[in-house]
Protein backbone atom coordinates (compact mmCIF):
# COMPACT_ATOMS: atom_id res chain seq x y z
CA UNK A 1 0.00 0.00 0.00
CA UNK A 2 1.16 3.51 0.21
CA UNK A 3 3.14 3.51 2.61
CA UNK A 4 7.23 3.46 3.03
CA UNK A 5 7.07 1.29 -0.02
CA UNK A 6 7.86 4.70 -2.39
CA UNK A 7 10.42 5.26 -0.40
CA UNK A 8 12.44 2.55 -0.39
CA UNK A 9 15.42 2.34 -2.24
CA UNK A 10 15.52 1.15 -5.89
CA UNK A 11 15.02 -2.58 -6.72
CA UNK A 12 18.44 -4.29 -7.64
CA UNK A 13 17.34 -5.58 -11.00
CA UNK A 14 19.30 -8.65 -10.74
CA UNK A 15 17.24 -9.20 -7.25
CA UNK A 16 13.97 -8.11 -9.17
CA UNK A 17 14.39 -10.38 -11.75
CA UNK A 18 14.99 -13.61 -9.39
CA UNK A 19 12.32 -12.58 -7.54
CA UNK A 20 9.79 -12.19 -11.09
CA UNK A 21 11.45 -15.87 -12.21
CA UNK A 22 10.59 -17.86 -8.96
CA UNK A 23 7.07 -16.64 -8.90
CA UNK A 24 6.79 -17.51 -12.71
CA UNK A 25 8.23 -20.93 -12.27
CA UNK A 26 5.42 -21.84 -9.71
CA UNK A 27 3.21 -21.73 -12.49
CA UNK A 28 5.39 -22.94 -15.21
CA UNK A 29 4.07 -26.47 -14.97
CA UNK A 30 6.11 -28.71 -17.81
CA UNK A 31 9.36 -26.44 -16.68
CA UNK A 32 9.00 -25.01 -20.92
CA UNK A 33 9.95 -21.43 -19.75
CA UNK A 34 5.77 -20.49 -20.76
CA UNK A 35 2.22 -19.69 -18.60
CA UNK A 36 -1.30 -19.96 -19.60
CA UNK A 37 -2.25 -17.02 -20.08
CA UNK A 38 -5.30 -16.95 -17.39
CA UNK A 39 -2.38 -17.08 -14.77
CA UNK A 40 -1.12 -14.18 -15.78
CA UNK A 41 -3.28 -12.00 -13.31
CA UNK A 42 -2.68 -14.64 -10.36
CA UNK A 43 1.23 -14.12 -10.87
CA UNK A 44 1.12 -10.42 -11.46
CA UNK A 45 -0.83 -10.07 -7.52
CA UNK A 46 2.04 -11.69 -6.25
CA UNK A 47 4.18 -9.85 -7.01
CA UNK A 48 2.32 -7.14 -5.83
CA UNK A 49 0.71 -5.49 -8.96
CA UNK A 50 -3.28 -5.51 -8.93
CA UNK A 51 -4.62 -5.09 -12.27
CA UNK A 52 -7.99 -5.06 -12.95
CA UNK A 53 -9.35 -8.05 -14.91
CA UNK A 54 -9.64 -5.56 -18.24
CA UNK A 55 -6.71 -4.26 -18.58
CA UNK A 56 -5.47 -7.72 -17.93
CA UNK A 57 -7.21 -8.94 -21.25
CA UNK A 58 -6.97 -5.42 -23.05
CA UNK A 59 -3.58 -3.95 -22.16
CA UNK A 60 -1.29 -6.37 -20.90
CA UNK A 61 -2.32 -9.83 -22.57
CA UNK A 62 -1.85 -8.37 -25.81
CA UNK A 63 1.75 -6.89 -25.27
CA UNK A 64 2.91 -10.48 -23.80
CA UNK A 65 1.81 -12.24 -26.60
CA UNK A 66 3.14 -9.33 -28.86
CA UNK A 67 6.82 -10.65 -28.67
CA UNK A 68 5.50 -14.26 -29.88
CA UNK A 69 2.17 -14.55 -30.98
CA UNK A 70 2.69 -18.28 -32.49
CA UNK A 71 3.07 -19.44 -28.43
CA UNK A 72 -0.72 -20.92 -28.85
CA UNK A 73 -1.50 -18.40 -26.00
CA UNK A 74 1.35 -19.22 -23.53
CA UNK A 75 3.02 -16.51 -22.14
CA UNK A 76 7.30 -17.06 -22.36
CA UNK A 77 8.92 -15.83 -18.96
CA UNK A 78 10.73 -13.07 -21.50
CA UNK A 79 7.71 -11.39 -22.40
CA UNK A 80 6.71 -11.57 -18.85
CA UNK A 81 9.72 -10.82 -16.87
CA UNK A 82 10.05 -7.70 -19.39
CA UNK A 83 6.44 -6.47 -18.90
CA UNK A 84 6.66 -7.06 -15.27
CA UNK A 85 9.68 -5.12 -14.59
CA UNK A 86 8.65 -2.10 -16.58
CA UNK A 87 5.59 -2.33 -14.26
CA UNK A 88 7.37 -2.76 -10.91
CA UNK A 89 9.45 -0.13 -11.73
CA UNK A 90 6.70 2.75 -12.95
CA UNK A 91 4.48 0.65 -10.17
CA UNK A 92 1.63 0.83 -12.64
CA UNK A 93 -0.76 -1.37 -11.02
CA UNK A 94 0.93 -0.74 -6.96
CA UNK A 95 -1.73 -1.19 -4.69
CA UNK A 96 -4.37 1.34 -3.61
CA UNK A 97 -3.31 2.98 -0.20
CA UNK A 98 -5.67 2.34 2.63
CA UNK A 99 -7.12 5.90 2.60
CA UNK A 100 -7.90 5.03 -1.04
CA UNK A 101 -9.58 2.07 0.12
CA UNK A 102 -11.39 3.32 3.08
CA UNK A 103 -13.15 5.89 0.85
CA UNK A 104 -14.28 3.05 -1.60
CA UNK A 105 -16.03 1.86 1.10
CA UNK A 106 -17.86 4.73 2.17
CA UNK A 107 -18.96 5.47 -0.76
CA UNK A 108 -21.14 1.68 -0.23
CA UNK A 109 -21.93 3.17 3.15
CA UNK A 110 -24.17 6.40 2.72
CA UNK A 111 -25.65 5.86 6.58
CA UNK A 112 -21.62 5.61 8.05
CA UNK A 113 -22.78 2.40 10.05
CA UNK A 114 -19.03 1.06 9.56
CA UNK A 115 -20.29 -1.63 7.93
CA UNK A 116 -21.45 -3.41 4.31
CA UNK A 117 -23.86 -6.11 4.50
CA UNK A 118 -21.70 -9.09 2.51
CA UNK A 119 -24.83 -9.56 0.08
CA UNK A 120 -24.49 -5.95 -1.24
CA UNK A 121 -20.99 -6.21 -1.10
CA UNK A 122 -20.94 -9.60 -3.57
CA UNK A 123 -23.08 -7.64 -5.63
CA UNK A 124 -20.92 -4.87 -6.35
CA UNK A 125 -17.84 -7.23 -6.62
CA UNK A 126 -19.66 -9.58 -9.47
CA UNK A 127 -19.55 -6.08 -11.28
CA UNK A 128 -16.78 -4.33 -10.63
CA UNK A 129 -16.32 -0.73 -12.24
CA UNK A 130 -19.68 -2.01 -14.40
CA UNK A 131 -18.11 -4.69 -16.19
CA UNK A 132 -18.71 -8.22 -15.71
CA UNK A 133 -15.38 -9.28 -17.00
CA UNK A 134 -14.06 -7.40 -14.00
CA UNK A 135 -15.80 -8.68 -11.75
CA UNK A 136 -14.81 -11.77 -9.09
CA UNK A 137 -15.33 -14.93 -10.20
CA UNK A 138 -16.91 -17.13 -7.60
CA UNK A 139 -13.97 -18.87 -5.85
CA UNK A 140 -12.89 -15.28 -5.54
CA UNK A 141 -15.75 -13.82 -4.58
CA UNK A 142 -16.27 -16.66 -1.54
CA UNK A 143 -12.21 -16.41 -0.49
CA UNK A 144 -13.03 -12.62 -0.40
CA UNK A 145 -15.87 -12.84 1.72
CA UNK A 146 -13.99 -15.51 4.00
CA UNK A 147 -11.04 -13.32 4.17
CA UNK A 148 -13.26 -9.87 5.60
CA UNK A 149 -15.90 -11.06 7.01
CA UNK A 150 -15.39 -10.61 11.31
CA UNK A 151 -14.56 -13.40 12.88
CA UNK A 152 -15.19 -12.57 16.29
CA UNK A 153 -19.10 -11.20 15.98
CA UNK A 154 -22.13 -13.80 15.44
CA UNK A 155 -23.47 -11.93 12.43
CA UNK A 156 -21.47 -12.73 9.52
CA UNK A 157 -23.51 -10.85 7.13
CA UNK A 158 -21.31 -7.87 7.79
CA UNK A 159 -17.85 -6.91 6.67
CA UNK A 160 -16.54 -4.41 8.55
CA UNK A 161 -14.17 -2.41 6.23
CA UNK A 162 -12.12 -0.59 8.38
CA UNK A 163 -11.41 -3.55 10.50
CA UNK A 164 -10.86 -5.49 6.41
CA UNK A 165 -8.54 -2.87 5.27
CA UNK A 166 -6.32 -2.80 8.10
CA UNK A 167 -5.94 -6.76 7.99
CA UNK A 168 -5.46 -6.14 4.19
CA UNK A 169 -3.21 -3.42 4.16
CA UNK A 170 -0.95 -5.09 6.61
CA UNK A 171 -1.22 -8.49 5.07
CA UNK A 172 0.18 -6.95 1.76
CA UNK A 173 3.17 -5.11 3.44
CA UNK A 174 4.13 -8.20 4.73
CA UNK A 175 4.13 -10.42 2.32
CA UNK A 176 5.85 -7.77 -0.58
CA UNK A 177 8.03 -6.97 2.19
CA UNK A 178 9.12 -10.54 2.85
CA UNK A 179 9.40 -10.86 -1.34
CA UNK A 180 11.22 -7.83 -1.88
CA UNK A 181 13.20 -7.81 1.11
CA UNK A 182 16.50 -8.56 -1.21
CA UNK A 183 15.76 -6.64 -3.96
CA UNK A 184 15.17 -3.82 -2.44
CA UNK A 185 18.31 -3.75 -0.66
CA UNK A 186 17.27 -2.33 3.31
CA UNK A 187 13.72 -3.34 4.15
CA UNK A 188 13.48 -5.46 7.42
CA UNK A 189 17.23 -4.34 7.94
CA UNK A 190 18.57 -7.36 5.72
CA UNK A 191 20.47 -4.56 4.21
CA UNK A 192 23.97 -5.96 2.98
CA UNK A 193 22.85 -9.18 3.78
CA UNK A 194 23.12 -10.22 0.33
Amino acid sequence: MATSVGQDPPPSLKKLQKVIKEAFSYFDKIGNNTVQQDEVGTIMRYLGQFPSESDLKEIIIPELLDDDPSRDGLVTFEAFEKVMLKNLMERVYDPDDSETLLAAFRVLDPEGRGYIDANLMHEHLSMRGGKAADGFREREMSEFLEYAKDKETTDSSRIYYEDYVAKLTADVERHLEVLYQDARGSVGGNAGSN
